[in-house]
């Protein structure tokens, strides 16, 4: 994982609920890859989560001061991931 993306992470607690591969309270990173989010849907759903997206998950709490910029680090790496 590039430090950037571990930057990003660390920022907002998101290893808390996010691993690489299983699930842990949220979906994994592997499965929010195959969502092919783009930084402008990733940061919206950051800000507020619309919890019907994840229906068989805990409804994930807002995070308002989830930044464009860094949504776009997190939703690059998703697509690298992706392959």
């Amino acid at each position: 994982m590039p430090a950037e993306v571990k930057r990003v992470m660390g920022k907002y607690a998101c290893t808390t609920c996010h691993a690489p591969q299983v699930r842990l309270i949220g979906p994994s990173w592997q499965q929010l890859a195959q969502r092919n989010y783009t930084p402008r849907q990733l940061a919206a759903l950051m800000r507020k989560p619309q919890p019907e997206n994840w229906p068989d998950y805990p409804p994930m709490e807002p995070i308002p001061t989830f930044t464009n910029a860094d949504a776009k680090i997190i939703a690059d790496w998703l697509k690298q991931i992706q392959n």
